[in-house]
């Protein structure tokens, strides 16, 4: 019989890993290894953490950092906001066209684009 993870355990342990401030922010490759866990669980503790604490991430492998509670760390905390609310806005435009589509609502032509078999679009 598997042994069943205890999810608050995990995200503890990965809280505790988490360093403070930009300049030692760890990859989840090095939480992984930090922690012994596998790189999916920290991705979904962090995940789960964010609903109450504020970890920042740098981007595509950059890492994560709890940030300080200097100016600077609160400016840095804005720009990842700032960075989040853009691709959230990014997001919703994407699934604009699917929306439309759910509804029957026809979309936008493009000019020049041709209709196959007599299929509108």
């Amino acid at each position: 019989m598997r042994k069943r993870k205890d999810y608050r355990v995990i995200q503890c342990v990965v809280y505790n890993a988490l360093r403070v401030g930009r300049e030692n922010a760890l990859s989840r490759e090095e939480l992984s290894r930090i922690t012994g866990y596998r790189d999916r669980l920290v991705r979904e503790a962090i995940e789960a953490l964010r609903h109450d604490k504020v970890i920042i991430s740098l981007g595509i492998r950059g890492g994560y950092y709890i940030p300080d509670s200097t100016p600077q760390g609160r400016q840095e905390v804005a720009a990842w906001l700032a960075r989040q609310d853009r691709r959230m806005q990014s997001i919703r435009a994407a699934t604009r066209g699917a929306r439309r589509f759910v509804v029957g609502r026809k979309s936008k032509d493009v000019p020049g684009q041709l209709s196959m078999f007599g299929v509108e679009l």
